[in-house]
């Protein structure tokens, strides 16, 4: 096994996640764990943002000409990150609706939201995939570094020495 000796490989390095099958894990995971029995209201919302940033962690757009692939590609990480979106606002967006009576009842109110969420994603999806090469662009750009007084040289004037 090539690099085994070597170590863990840095995640850093460009090849060293298959976005795709981390797209996949997380989309399969959302599944697996709503189809569970019990009330996991809060417990959905660290999901939802669990997923969100691994999502950004990992994304890499593809570069250069666009292709179907390039499409697809930004599809997909539209299609999770609106998933995850809608996951984190779920349980808040369920005590406004119980918290406002509407509807009547607390399993309905939970129906209700899941039925808004299920219909919000496609425009959240729609956006994130508009707004997808910012997003990136955003991800990528690296921190100006923090400078200290004396190393700047233009230290801002004191109030007194004004």
């Amino acid at each position: 096994m090539p690099g085994a000796a070597d170590g863990p490989r840095s995640a850093s390095e460009p090849g060293t996640v298959d976005t795709g099958a981390l797209t996949t894990a997380i989309v399969a995971a959302g599944a697996a764990f709503f189809a569970q029995p019990g009330d996991w209201t809060f417990l959905s919302v660290v999901l939802g943002i669990a997923f969100l940033l691994v999502l950004l962690a990992y994304h890499r757009p593809r570069e250069g000409a666009p292709t179907l692939q390039a499409v697809f590609v930004r599809a997909a990480f539209a299609g999770t990150v609106a998933l995850s979106l809608c996951i984190a606002a779920g349980a808040p967006l369920q005590l406004v609706a119980e918290g406002a009576g509407m509807p009547n009842g607390r399993h309905e109110a939970a129906d209700a939201v899941t039925e808004w969420g299920s219909w919000a994603w496609v425009p959240v999806g729609l956006l994130v995939f508009w707004l997808e090469p910012r997003i990136a662009r955003a991800l990528a750009t690296s921190r100006p570094g923090r400078r200290g007084p004396k190393a700047a040289g233009d230290e801002a004037p004191r109030a007194e020495e004004r």
